[in-house]
């Protein structure tokens, strides 16, 4: 807290040298921290995660106890095979954020994963993900209505033991009961993924990699149970031949 408050002091001192009326001081905090955050889930977005990680940490020096931002740098952090800075992180998620929160059930997931040891080589052995709730859906318990989606994703040439090919799913509310709601997954080509705790009612999932959109289909999530799409070549928007893994 008295970081915080040093930190909002210096801002405010930066902007008085230029006016003679002196600001409100949270509110450049804020300015930061919004755009460091949007710069972030952008290079993200990206596959820059290098940068992401330099955006996200800039933001919680201004918002040290944002959950949500918290989750995206130690998901970015996965991405990197920064397994030790990953798991500070997610600790830190599941220790101050509220029970069901979506942040804190897929930090206690990927804590909960498979140790293959340590290292750079290890980031393809675990499921690294990024969830991004719409405006004003993060921080909020889940309700009782919810449901999960699991499934399994493979290409053909795609051993993702001995190459990590990085996929983003995004499911996006697709009906009355599930407008407003987004949230996006970072996995390995080829391993299975799972979300939890999803408002029940209708998502469209788009997965893609390397820029082309491998999957767009539409699943609806039932109340207290377990919803299966597996994503593979079968029911994907591109022929084999069109998406040569690299």
């Amino acid at each position: 807290m008295i970081a915080r408050r040093a930190l909002v002091g210096l801002l405010g001192l930066a902007l008085v040298s230029g006016c003679s009326t002196p600001p409100t001081t949270p509110a450049p905090a804020v300015s930061v921290a919004s755009s460091s955050r949007e710069e972030g889930d952008l290079l993200a977005s990206r596959g820059d995660y290098g940068g992401a990680v330099a955006k996200y940490r800039a933001a919680l020096e201004a918002t040290p106890n944002d959950v949500a931002l918290r989750f995206a740098l130690g998901s970015a952090l996965s991405q990197l095979g920064r397994h030790a800075e990953t798991t500070e992180q997610f600790r830190w998620v599941v220790q101050h954020g509220a029970p069901g929160q979506q942040e804190v059930v897929m930090a206690r997931q990927w804590l909960a994963g498979p140790q293959r040891g340590s290292g750079a080589g290890t980031s393809s052995g675990r499921q690294a993900v990024t969830v991004s709730p719409a405006a004003g859906a993060g921080g909020q318990p889940a309700s009782p209505g919810v449901g999960s989606i699991k499934g399994k994703t493979a290409w053909p040439g795609v051993d993702p033991d001995a190459k990590n090919v990085s996929l983003e799913l995004r499911f996006s509310g697709d009906d009355p009961a599930t407008t407003g709601q987004s949230y996006r997954l970072h996995i390995g080509l080829g391993r299975p993924y799972a979300m939890s705790d999803l408002p029940a009612g209708a998502y469209r999932v788009v997965g893609r990699s390397g820029g082309i959109k491998l999957w767009e289909t539409k699943v609806v999530v039932g109340a207290g149970t377990e919803t299966a799409l597996d994503l593979t070549d079968a029911n994907s928007a591109v022929a084999p031949k069109d998406f040569p893994p690299r």
